[in-house]
C-alpha cells in the first residue's frame, strides 16, 4: 500500500538519522572510559527518545493520511459536506487538505446546480403539452412524462418497466419525423404529430418518442383560413348578388302585363335569377354565423332526457336509445348539443332509403368521458376525406356546413366528434365524446 511504503521509508530515514549519532556518542564514551552505567543509561534514554519520535511521527502521518483518505472516499460516495481540519502550518499536507476542501465545495455547488436544472427540466417536461416516452432496444419503457400518462389514464410512475408494445402504438413508431396521424388513445382522440430521437445511457441506446396533439392548432388554422376566405368571398359575392337580385326584380316589373310565351319565359328566367341570388346570399350568411359560434353556456343536463326531447322531431323514424345510466348528468350547453344531435339524426334519417331503417343511440361512461354513438343503416360514406370540408355536401340541396358545425360544437365543449362507416353492417356511426 502507498501509506505503508511512506511509513517504511520514513522509519528507515529516522533510524539512520538518529541511530548513527547515538552510536558514535556511545563509542566516544567507551573510548574515554566513562562508567558502564552511564553508557547504558545514555543508550537507554537515546533508544527511548528515538522510539518516541518514531511513534509520534508515524501517528501524525497516519492521521493526515487517514484524513485525506476519508475526504477522498466521501467525494467518491457523492458526500460533499465533509471537510478536513487544516493545521495552519504552511506545509504540503495542509495544502493538500485545503485543496481537497475546495474541490469538495466546488463539486457540492455543481451538484446543487445540476439538481436545480434537473428540477427545472422535470417541471418543464411534466407541464408541456407533449407526451414523451423513453424506452430501450428491448422495448421496455424507462420513463414517461405526465402527458404520456394522461393519454393512457395511468400514473407516470407505474408505467416504467412495461413493454411499449402493451400500449398498442406500434404504428406510431413507424412514422417519419414530423408526420401527423389521427390516433385514438384511451383518453384522447385527435391528430398528433410524431417525432423520435435517441440518447445513450450507460452505453445503451434509448429511444425517445414525442407525441404532440396538434388537433386544435390545425383546426384553428383551418378555421381562420376559411374565415378569411369567407370574408373576402362574402364581400365580393354580396356586392354582386345584391344588384343582380334588385335588377331582376326591377326588370320583372317592367315586363308587359299582357303575357305571351316569350314574355313568360323571360319572367320565369328573371324569377330564377332573383331566387338563386337570394339563396346564395342566404347560404353565405349561414356560414358567416358558423364562424361566429358563441361560447357554450354550460349547465348540468340529463343526457337521456336530452335525447328523448328530440324524438318528436323524427316520429316517422324508429330510434332506439340505449343509455348506461338513467340519471347520468354532464356539464354541457343543451342548446348547442341538441343542435349537434339534430344534424346527426337528420343526416342518418336522410341516408336511409328504407322507411323501416332504425337509428340506434348508445351512450356509456368511459372513465372520465361520456361516449355517444349514433348508428344508422344507410349507404355509408364514400369519401371520408371531405366530410368536414365546409361547403362540401353529397346532397343536392345540402349546404355542407352541418358536420363542420357539429365538430366545432364538440370541440368547444373540449370533446371530440367523428363519423365513420360501421364495421358490423352497412351504414355510418357518429361518435361524440364529451368530458364528464
Amino acid at each position: 500500500m502507498l501509506d505503508t511504503s511512506i511509513q517504511t521509508v520514513q522509519r528507515r530515514l529516522m533510524l539512520v538519522a538518529s541511530v548513527t549519532p547515538t552510536g558514535l556518542l556511545l563509542l566516544i564514551m567507551v573510548v574515554h572510559g566513562y562508567s558502564g552505567y552511564l553508557i547504558a543509561l545514555t543508550g537507554f534514554l537515546s533508544a527511548l527518545l528515538i522510539t518516541y519520535c518514531l511513534v509520534t511521527v508515524d501517528h501524525s502521518l497516519n492521521f493526515h493520511l487517514a484524513t485525506v483518505m476519508n475526504l477522498v472516499e466521501s467525494l467518491t460516495n457523492n458526500e460533499f459536506s465533509m471537510r478536513g481540519k487544516r493545521t495552519g502550518r504552511n506545509d504540503s499536507m495542509d495544502g493538500l487538505i485545503g485543496m481537497i476542501n475546495r474541490l469538495s465545495e466546488s463539486m457540492n455547488r455543481q451538484r446543487l446546480e445540476i439538481r436545480q436544472q434537473q428540477y427545472l427540466v422535470k417541471k418543464i417536461i411534466n407541464n408541456i403539452d407533449v407526451a414523451i416516452f423513453a424506452f430501450n432496444d428491448q422495448g421496455e419503457i424507462a420513463f414517461v412524462n405526465k402527458g404520456a400518462g394522461q393519454l393512457f389514464d395511468q400514473e407516470p410512475k407505474s408505467m416504467p418497466g412495461q413493454l411499449i408494445d402493451s400500449l398498442a402504438i406500434h404504428d406510431l413508431l413507424q412514422c417519419a419525423p414530423g408526420d401527423v396521424m389521427e390516433w385514438h388513445f384511451p383518453q384522447k382522440i385527435g391528430q398528433f404529430q410524431i417525432n423520435q430521437d435517441c440518447y445513450y445511457e450507460n452505453s445503451r441506446r434509448q429511444t425517445l418518442l414525442f407525441v404532440t396533439d396538434v388537433s386544435e392548432l390545425l383546426r384553428g388554422q383551418e378555421h381562420r383560413a376559411w374565415k378569411n376566405l369567407l370574408r373576402v368571398l362574402s364581400h365580393e359575392i354580396n356586392n354582386t348578388l345584391t344588384p343582380i337580385a334588385s335588377l331582376s326584380q326591377i326588370l320583372r316589373e317592367f315586363l308587359p302585363q299582357e303575357k305571351n310565351e316569350s314574355i313568360t319565359e323571360v319572367d320565369s328566367g328573371l324569377k330564377i335569377i332573383e331566387e338563386r341570388a337570394k339563396n346564395l346570399k342566404s347560404f353565405i350568411e349561414s356560414y358567416r354565423k358558423l364562424t361566429q359560434l358563441p361560447a357554450p353556456i354550460k349547465r348540468q343536463q340529463n343526457i337521456k332526457m336530452l335525447l328523448r326531447e328530440l324524438l318528436p322531431l323524427f316520429e316517422h323514424r324508429k330510434i332506439n336509445i340505449v343509455c348506461c345510466q338513467e340519471t347520468l348528468k354532464i356539464n354541457i350547453d343543451p342548446v348547442q348539443i341538441q343542435q349537434l344531435l339534430i344534424n346527426v339524426f337528420k343526416n342518418a334519417d336522410e341516408a336511409m332509403t328504407d322507411p323501416k331503417g332504425t337509428i340506434t343511440v348508445s351512450c356509456e361512461v368511459q372513465k372520465h368521458n361520456l361516449s355517444l354513438e349514433i348508428l344508422d343503416q344507410g349507404t355509408g360514406i364514400s369519401n371520408k376525406s371531405n366530410l368536414f370540408v365546409p361547403f362540401y355536401s353529397t346532397k343536392s340541396h345540402g349546404s355542407g356546413i352541418g358536420l363542420t358545425l357539429c365538430r366545432q360544437i364538440a370541440e368547444n365543449h373540449s370533446g371530440y366528434f367523428s363519423i365513420d362507416n360501421r364495421e358490423d353492417m352497412q351504414g355510418c356511426v357518429a361518435r361524440l365524446i364529451l368530458p364528464i
